[in-house]
């Protein structure tokens, strides 16, 4: 699988999740920020509460010193002062500080000023805070705030209580004991107040706490809510993307995720795999005969077959069509090829009175083999070459096939560019007049010659061209070329033969193929009679009635029409009789063999003389010594083409050698 395709899929599978996961965090980082920054405040509310409070007394007590001139008078007080200080306020102890010296206090108490400590209230009240383990406040930026190990260590059991601890009433949950500095005539007063903490002062702070901490639940409980149904939903996923849709069983992605483990443990521990890829043929036959629904009824019931002859540890999927992917184990070639011989003999009980017809490509794993899918495609390429029609079912995938793929695929890389660049050469091959031995005629072959691999014979690139179409452009490009040279043999004064071209079997799918053809020769006024049209026998098993219309057209525009290859397939004789040619081309097969001597000349006598009375000119081809020509000459055969007399030459070579009859 490619990296981007994984990506794709791996992202299908887990694009929900990781959203939830970062808002689940960031919503609990969210209100856990607002719920300490609510605390915090509260907190410190309550504590400047209790600051103006203790403002309050300060105040009230700074009013007995504001009329006191003397320390005299002071002592004659003192006594009221105290009791009023018992009696209406908090204040636990007065200490009166002139010049850093202590002139008095009610119980030789007295504040200890440090800078860190102390912080502005008002214009005239000046604050220190009391050295004592039980406080819970700081100052900072001359400000004061509450703890934070205060804030940190709050429960809600302890503010609200349980069975297991029950807080007094009246008994303080945090202290803060300050000193209130107010300047007066006999000196700086200062107040030592104890500002607490109750339970009932924290009633705010209680419900907002209660409240978010309600919420955060919530959305704890909505999330695992949500997680679950998120597993859920992976799970169905996955189910979906390695589920094929045909069998309901395991697919492709399946067969790789779980085969590229496979092997890549049997490479460890020795085991040997074979990747299998089993083809029905003719499936699409089946389809037309009996319906769609019952070809897919027919896999459904293959894979259920196939899936009861693999172990645990291998695998087999539905692919595609009729198409099915197999890893399996074996211990040598031979046992490999009995079980796969038994496995479709399994599928053939599906329909006894339907015979069933697969072929088979196998790749066998080795050391190092990774991709699975790769593998796969080695096993449908080794497929592949069997053809449809091959006798031998099974088919073991070598380096050779995959190189004619390579090769395969650079022709078609490089076909256009050809083209364009007039790569393809005409070779023209000479037909010789039996009777006299003097050119009678050619035909126009094609070679390649390709700038980095050099000259390439046909059988390398046309049966390629053939299978993508191409040939139809090269054709064109061959019918162009020889009508260009007619018309410069013509311009130059030089007497002309017919020059043969082959038209390959996929041109007679055009019903416009007669005009086509004169619309590329016309172009070059070359009279129609020196321009031969070669098809070949097969062309007849195509549109048998569209090839025989062409023809005809063909032969009215004043072109001969010749049938190549004669006797190379099964209905020849049937193809005489229906198809009105000028000139039947022997194959060359006919002259080669043990038995050419004895059964091959006579069928070859026998063809000639039934030519004749069909008004057929008849050439020879493949003819490579002179026996064969003195035959071909009493038998009165019209012309000789093969080595004997010349093997294909280009265009410069073939004017130098026959000047004489150009």
């Amino acid at each position: 699988m490619s990296k981007s395709k994984d990506k794709r899929i791996r992202k299908f599978k887990k694009k929900r999740i990781w959203p939830s996961i970062l808002g689940l965090f960031i919503v609990s980082i969210c209100f856990m920020v607002i719920m300490l920054a609510v605390v915090a405040f509260l907190v410190s509310d309550v504590v400047k509460n209790k600051i103006v409070a203790g403002i309050h007394d300060t105040e009230e007590v700074s009013h007995f010193f504001e009329k006191i001139e003397s320390f005299e008078e002071l002592a004659e007080i003192e006594e009221t002062l105290l009791f009023y200080i018992d009696i209406e306020t908090d204040v636990e102890s007065i200490a009166v500080i002139e010049d850093d010296k202590v002139v008095w206090s009610s119980d030789d108490r007295y504040p200890s000023r440090t800078s860190e400590s102390e912080f502005m209230i008002t214009d005239d009240i000046r604050v220190f805070i009391e050295d004592d383990p039980e406080n819970n406040f700081i100052i900072e930026d001359n400000t004061l705030n509450v703890s934070k190990d205060f804030i940190n260590s709050i429960e809600i059991k302890e503010i609200l209580g349980t069975e297991e601890m029950i807080i007094p009433n009246g008994t303080a949950l945090a202290h803060l004991k300050v000193w209130f500095e107010v300047p007066t005539e006999v000196g700086n007063v200062y107040v030592l107040k104890d500002l607490k903490v109750y339970q009932e002062d924290l009633f705010t702070l209680i419900i907002c706490t209660v409240l978010i901490a309600v919420i955060i639940a919530t959305f704890m409980i909505y999330y695992l809510i949500s997680f679950i149904g998120l597993f859920f939903d992976m799970h169905k996923n996955s189910k979906i993307i390695y589920t094929d849709m045909l069998t309901g069983g395991e697919n492709r992605l399946f067969f790789e995720k779980k085969g590229n483990s496979l092997i890549r443990k049997a490479g460890r521990r020795g085991k040997k795999y074979a990747v299998i890829h089993l083809k029905m043929r003719k499936y699409r036959s089946y389809c037309t005969c009996f319906g769609v629904k019952e070809g897919e009824a027919l896999i459904e019931k293959c894979y259920a077959l196939l899936k009861k002859q693999i172990s645990r540890k291998e695998l087999m999927v539905h692919r595609e069509n009729a198409q099915f992917g197999l890893l399996l184990a074996y211990e040598n070639r031979e046992q490999l090829v009995t079980r796969v011989e038994k496995i479709e003999s399994v599928l053939n009980t599906i329909s006894p009175n339907i015979k069933l017809y697969f072929g088979v490509g196998i790749y066998l794993t080795q050391i190092g083999d990774k991709d699975i899918e790769q593998l796969y495609n080695n096993a449908l390429l080794a497929c592949d070459m069997l053809g449809e029609e091959a006798e031998n079912k099974i088919a073991f995938f070598d380096v050779e096939m995959n190189n004619q793929r390579i090769w395969e695929r650079k022709v078609e890389d490089d076909m256009n560019r050809a083209l364009k660049n007039k790569e393809f050469q005409v070779y023209l091959q000479p037909k010789i007049k039996t009777s006299e031995e003097v050119l009678a005629g050619a035909e126009a072959l094609v070679r390649w010659i390709h700038p980095q691999e050099g000259f390439i014979p046909p059988n390398k690139f046309i049966p390629i061209f053939e299978k993508n179409g191409f040939i139809t452009k090269l054709d064109d490009y061959m019918l162009e070329e020889v009508a260009s040279l007619q018309e410069q043999w013509i311009k130059q004064g030089n007497k002309i033969v017919p020059i043969s071209v082959n038209i390959s079997r996929a041109h007679f799918t055009r019903s416009d193929l007669a005009a086509h053809i004169c619309s590329i020769v016309d172009k070059y006024e070359v009279p129609h009679n020196v321009i031969e049209l070669e098809l070949t026998e097969s062309a007849f098993f195509d549109d048998k009635k569209q090839l025989l219309d062409t023809i005809n057209q063909l032969r009215e525009l004043g072109f001969s029409v010749s049938m190549d290859d004669f006797g190379a397939g099964y209905s020849s004789l049937n193809s005489l009789k229906e198809m009105h040619i000028d000139v039947l081309k022997i194959d060359a097969d006919f002259f080669r063999g043990a038995d050419v001597e004895e059964r091959g000349m006579l069928i070859v006598s026998e063809v000639i003389e039934l030519a004749k009375k069909l008004d057929m000119k008849i050439v020879a081809e493949g003819i490579e010594s002179r026996e064969q020509v003195d035959f071909l000459t009493e038998q009165e055969c019209d012309l000789i083409q093969g080595y004997f007399f010349s093997k294909p030459m280009p265009v410069a070579e073939f004017v130098e050698k026959y000047k004489d009859f150009r």
